[in-house]
């Protein structure tokens, strides 16, 4: 929960060295997506999160998130509180939605290469998803 307030009040949230790891992947000709648990109604918010985030000690060394899409849950607000802080089930939503974005290309072709999240449910979520 403390990742859908802190960063409203100003709070760092982001992991150290993210935008560069990130970065250099994108240079390497990968399309980034991010995928989220929270709800449609923060999709404003959390865009906006994403494309804030600047890390780098000085001017010259500061770099921002790739452009990528974001996809979050089209449930509400409060229903994606409840999956992620009472039942903490956050991968039911994030496994079926990958399933359907791979479910675009053939079956002998995987599109995704490598995800990273920071909860186990994540990792839960990308093995799921192949």
């Amino acid at each position: 929960m403390l990742g859908h307030i802190l960063p409203r009040v100003g709070y760092e949230w982001s992991h150290a060295g993210v935008t560069s790891l990130y970065s250099r992947i994108a240079g390497n000709g990968y399309q980034m997506l991010y995928l989220t648990a929270r709800g449609i109604g923060m999709a404003g918010t959390t865009r906006d999160y994403l494309a804030s985030i600047q890390q780098g000690e000085s001017r010259k060394e500061e770099s921002k998130l790739p452009d990528g899409p974001c996809l979050l849950s089209p449930s509400g607000l409060i229903e994606s509180a409840i999956r992620e802080v009472i039942l903490r089930k956050p991968e039911e939503f994030k496994i079926a939605c990958l399933q359907d974005i791979r479910s675009l290309w053939p079956a002998n072709h995987n599109p995704f290469y490598a995800g990273f999240g920071n909860r186990g449910s994540d990792v839960l979520s990308y093995r799921e998803a192949g």
